[in-house]
């Protein structure tokens, strides 16, 4: 890994994130063109840094994942995901 490669990143989402709007998960997703996954991942990275303010969320059913199909399906940067992993949640069996 390249010293500094998280803070150039986050610094990039910043800027995009300074400007006075309101979006979703999915918009930093398809401006990037990252999963809707990796935005959350970040977007919360940034959140608890206290960068940024989370002021909606949105309950998801079991086995489901912050990711629309689409959005999962043509992001290039999939197999990167850092929330991939986090995001399974091992299932109780009777």
């Amino acid at each position: 890994m390249i010293p500094g490669w998280k803070e150039e990143i986050e610094g990039e989402y910043l800027e995009f994130l300074r400007k006075p709007r309101r979006l979703i998960p999915a918009d930093f997703a398809s401006r990037f063109d990252v999963s809707e996954c990796c935005a959350v991942y970040w977007l919360t990275e940034l959140a608890r840094k206290g960068k940024v303010r989370i002021t909606s969320v949105e309950f998801l059913e079991e086995g489901e994942t912050p990711c629309s199909l689409l959005n999962s399906l043509s992001c290039r940067r999939k197999a990167f995901c850092p929330v991939e992993e986090m995001a399974r949640v091992p299932v109780e069996r009777e």
